[in-house]
Order: C-alpha cells, then sequence, then structure tokens
C-alpha cells in the first residue's frame, strides 16, 4: 500500500512540474494594449535591437541571431528589420525565433 501511495504521489508531482515548465516556456501573445517597438543600439561590432513591451526590454539581441560568432548587424536599417520580423512572429504567438533563412529573405549577409 505504501509504494502505490509513492507511485501516486510521484506521477502526480511529475504531471505538476511538467505543466509549469509546459507554461513558463509559452510565448506570451501580445495583446492590443501592449505597447511593442523596436529600439536599436550601436555596439562596438555593429547594431543590435532590443524588443521592448510597455517600454521593457523583452529580448536584448547585440549580434546578429543563427549566425556563429558575435558579429553584429552592418546597419541600423538591418537591425530594426529583423527586430520587427521577430516582432510580427510574438504577434503571430510564435516564438521570436530568427532563422538563417529569415536572414537570407532579408538580404542580411
Amino acid at each position: 500500500m505504501i509504494k502505490k501511495n509513492w507511485t501516486y504521489i510521484l506521477f502526480v508531482s511529475a504531471a505538476v512540474c511538467w505543466g509549469v515548465t509546459y507554461l513558463a516556456r509559452k510565448p506570451k501573445s501580445i495583446g492590443p494594449d501592449r505597447e511593442v517597438s523596436v529600439k536599436t543600439f550601436q555596439t562596438a561590432d555593429g547594431w543590435g535591437y532590443d524588443i521592448c513591451i510597455n517600454n521593457t526590454v523583452y529580448i536584448h539581441q547585440a549580434c546578429i541571431p543563427a549566425r556563429p560568432g558575435r558579429k553584429g548587424f552592418s546597419t541600423e536599417e538591418e537591425a530594426r528589420k529583423i527586430g520587427t520580423l521577430a516582432i510580427s512572429k510574438m504577434r503571430d504567438n510564435r516564438l521570436p525565433v530568427i532563422l538563417l533563412s529569415d536572414l537570407d529573405s532579408c538580404h542580411i549577409r
């Protein structure tokens, strides 16, 4: 009887841990009540961007995502373009993950 109770306790604990982890990883949707903006900044290696929600930095991207190394964007326009793409993904309830194909479609080398 004691082994059976421990089995139930472990199963319930595992289910609760999985649920909390799932909810924490789920992307948050950006509703109409939230102000979302891209703010570019210059670094020693080029340009980067911040994605701000209600004037709080949500994503800080100092280098080109999906590329090895720590090279920044060549221009402020490139950084703004990719930041805007990330926001559009967030608005579609997707993760703001930038892929190499996204960089290629925006003509960023």
